[in-house]
């Protein structure tokens, strides 16, 4: 804590109770806190240049043990700060905030409201969209081309990959359907370490311009 900040706490209140009472604005300078606790130090300019608080708590919908929700502001994030019983030596970082500068990742043009996104640093989304008739759920990476999109209207799940899709099971991998379709550009193989079974209640084709069978 700088000494403009204690002396602005011991000594130099905003209110003649020695308290800052409401919520004041703050820019986040530092967020490596030492102790691992997701604590952020802020600058509040509305002081002074260079006054910052101590390490200040971040609220969070949801905190426990191992678990809750972490979302630590960046450096240079505008937050809004308040003081435990107004006193200025406990600050709490309660939201953030956009401003015209950093403007949101989407807007509400239309009125609606129908879009709740989730955007990091990176621009990796989780999107939740409400638009009716085209209610969906998508998580995309930052460079779009790798995504999970399930889709309400459709009763669908899409899963695009720019390369490799891998699928992974300790036990076994099954794959139900009213039909299942594979479908290769190139090469298809499959392979048992032990005993391969192929069955059908129906007609079995295998066709291509070279069978073998060894």
């Amino acid at each position: 804590m700088t000494d403009v900040y204690h002396q602005l706490a011991g000594g130099e209140p905003a209110h003649p109770d020695g308290r800052y009472h409401g919520v004041v604005i703050g820019i986040v300078t530092n967020n490596n806190d030492p102790d691992g606790l997701a604590r952020v130090k802020v600058a509040l300019p509305w002081l002074a240049d260079d006054v910052e608080t101590d390490w200040a708590r971040v609220a969070s919908p949801m905190a426990g043990p191992g678990r809750g929700c972490y979302f630590l502001p960046e450096v240079g994030d505008e937050v809004l700060v308040a003081f435990e019983h107004g006193n200025p030596e406990v600050p709490y970082v309660v939201g953030a905030l956009w401003n015209g500068k950093d403007a949101p990742p989407v807007t509400n043009g239309d009125g609606n409201n129908d879009v709740r996104v989730m955007v990091s640093r990176s621009k990796h989304v989780i999107r939740l969209v409400d638009t009716k008739q085209d209610e969906r759920i998508e998580i995309v990476d930052g460079s779009g081309k790798n995504s999970i999109v399930i889709s309400t209207k459709d009763n669908q799940i899409t899963v695009t990959a720019d390369a490799d899709v891998v699928i992974s099971a300790g036990g076994r991998l099954r794959l139900a359907g009213a039909g299942v379709e594979i479908t290769s550009t190139a090469d298809v193989k499959v392979e048992a370490k032990s005993a391969l079974a192929v069955k059908s209640s129906g007609q079995l084709d295998i066709k291509g311009s070279q069978v073998n069978i060894n």
